[in-house]
């Protein structure tokens, strides 16, 4: 976890530990002397005390941690190594003990404290790794091959993507991503845990019913059997489900936070053990296996995905969301790009229809709730103008697609089939979802899927308001104009363009995330930026002082890319963007490029 080599009798070196083997338990360590040189004792002399757990709390001791003496809720093996409050007790043993159980490895505050005195080693496990079952760590600290296992462990990682598998678990789960937080896996509680700095991409949880929460980067989050909930947090996120018994009628998943356009749900796994060649998107089952129904359960208020996978009762899939589920963000096939959408010439699918339906009869399964009328679709507009605006600054000549004032309540459907077409929402300060994608729902003014691009439209270009908005694309070449607040921008194939104006589109405080950035395809214009402030961009690679130093990097901690700008000369940012993917100077429009191009 740092940059600290320990050599066996080495020659020269900056400190010297010398171990001893000790009669009786515990251990003790002595901070190095002027010398350099430390002595540690560890206890060998009782089974039931691990020795292992004794050398990770005297080696901190000899690194420079100091016991935390003060009574706070963090004072424990929970947070840190070095503590002397237990949390964890084994079964008693044939002699009737129960022993505590010792930290494995160091914890959280360990790891961030040995980084506040030594280099952060980020070349540790820096590839993909798996934590728990199915573990490629060859550490039997991180390891876990039975159910009746009783782990603990903190994650330091450098880099790639990284999953916590517990698979093999029985137990109900709580399963975090986040760095700096706990987890309860295995029967125990806050046992696992993620060093600051870390970034973990997945999470597989058991056969319980199990909470599995992400982070800040696109997840995949594989619940198993029991009835799960899943949040995605930020990202866009991919739940994936590999049998029917995942999330069966009886006990269903609850997406927690599932985002139509950006989030993913993946039943590539489960049509594959099924032997499913199609999913037919219907508006009531028949019996047929393949039947998918996508709909809103107005007695729990939640949408509902059921898809009848045999063509029996004791097969059927049922997801619950809070947020709509819409074919195109279903993963059917290999690879991530294969969804169930209505022009796929491999998946049959019957496209919903767009005006209001009589209530039908659901599919029978063991709590039936009755399926409501689908949603009413806003009047249809099309438009005689070769390119188009609807919204803001509208140039349709309707009214009900022309937006004035940010109090205004739209309601509309788009059918536009020439020229090159903007949804513009920049007159709203809400958090808004905009999604670009022919036969989907955008969410804008404070309204829920008021707007509906019918399925032959393809529209270009969005922009966003004021507020934290989420803008997704199609598979055209798209413009995408955030705005201000912190948005999320995902283009989603074709050539894209990520436009900026002002410096409050994005700053340091609030920046934007770009979502899949392409270096070479996609790019991020910053010449209307430059214009407005009237200052020249230079790409460099650190402040020098000068107004427009721009600088294009990566933060091995959080994981992110950036593009950071000094609008005034100050050394500090003031215009900010951060990407999951690098970024290159040559991505961008309206920046200097010295000679060699690159940082």
């Amino acid at each position: 976890m740092v940059k600290v080599k320990f050599t066996e009798n080495a020659k020269h070196a900056d400190a010297f530990f010398v171990l001893h083997a000790n009669n009786g338990v515990g251990g003790y360590a002595v901070m190095p002397n002027d010398q350099g040189t430390a002595n540690i004792g560890i206890g060998v002399g009782d089974k039931n005390s691990p020795a292992h757990s004794s050398m990770v709390h005297e080696l901190g001791h000899s690194l420079g941690l100091q016991h935390p003496n003060q009574n706070y809720p963090e004072n424990s093996h929970t947070h840190t190594a070095m503590s002397y409050n237990n949390k964890w007790w084994r079964p008693a043993d044939e002699r009737g003990v129960s022993v505590s159980d010792s930290n494995l490895t160091p914890a959280m505050h360990d790891i961030a404290a040995a980084h506040r005195l030594y280099e952060p080693n980020y070349e540790t496990r820096k590839g993909d790794t798996t934590y728990g079952f199915n573990s490629n760590t060859e550490r039997d600290h991180y390891t876990l091959t039975s159910a009746d296992e009783l782990t603990n462990f903190c994650v330091w990682d450098g880099g790639g993507e990284d999953t916590l598998d517990f698979s093999g678990f029985r137990q109900n789960q709580k399963i975090n991503l986040g760095a700096e937080t706990l987890s309860d896996v295995g029967g125990r509680v806050g046992n696992v845990s993620i060093a600051k700095g870390v970034v973990m991409e997945n999470a597989i949880g058991g056969s319980g019913h199990d909470v599995l929460i992400g982070n800040q980067v696109n997840n995949r989050m594989t619940g198993g059997a029991g009835g799960d909930t899943l949040t995605g947090g930020e990202g866009a996120d991919t739940f994936v489900y590999n049998r029917a018994s995942d999330s069966p009628a009886q006990n269903p998943d609850t997406l927690a936070d599932f985002t139509s356009g950006i989030d993913k749900i993946d039943l590539s796994g489960l049509l594959k053990e099924a032997g499913l060649q199609n999913l037919y998107v219907v508006d009531q089952h028949t019996g047929r296996k393949g039947e998918l129904t996508l709909d809103y359960d107005a007695n729990i208020k939640l949408h509902r995905l059921i898809l009848n996978v045999n063509g029996d009762l004791a097969s059927v899939l049922v997801i619950l969301s809070k947020g709509p589920i819409k074919p195109g963000d279903i993963l059917t096939g290999a690879t991530p790009d294969t969804h169930v959408t209505p022009d796929a010439p491999v998946i049959p699918v019957v496209p919903p229809k767009p005006e209001p339906e009589p209530e039908r009869t659901p599919i029978p399964v063991p709590k039936p709730a009755p399926v409501p009328p689908l949603p009413v679709t806003p009047p249809r507009s099309e438009c005689d103008a070769a390119d188009t605006v609807y919204g803001f600054n509208a140039n349709t000549g309707q009214r009900e697609t022309s937006l004035s004032s940010p109090t205004d309540k739209p309601g509309f459907s788009v059918h536009d089939l020439k020229g090159n077409d903007t949804l513009d929402f920049s007159g709203f300060a809400q958090a808004q979802r905009i999604n670009l994608a022919p036969n989907s729902h955008s969410s804008v003014g404070g309204l829920t899927d008021n707007v509906y691009i019918t399925p032959d439209t393809l529209i270009e270009n969005a922009v966003g308001g004021q507020g934290d908005d989420r803008i997704a694309g199609n598979s055209g070449d798209n413009v995408l104009t955030g705005g201000g607040g912190a948005d999320h921008l995902t283009g989603n194939g074709g050539f894209n363009t990520f436009t900026y104006h002002a410096a409050s589109d994005s700053t340091r405080n609030n920046p934007d995330l770009l979502m899949d950035f392409t270096t070479g395809q996609d790019k991020i214009d910053l010449s209307s930026l430059s214009k407005n402030t009237q200052v020249t961009l230079n790409h460099v690679s650190q402040y020098s002082g000068r107004p427009g130093d721009t600088l294009l990097t990566f933060n091995p901690n959080t994981q992110r890319y950036f593009l950071a700008i000094d609008l005034t000369g100050d050394r500090k940012t003031d215009f900010l963007i951060k990407s999951t993917r690098p970024i290159y100077s040559e991505d961008v429009i309206g920046l200097n490029i010295q000679d060699d191009g690159y940082l």
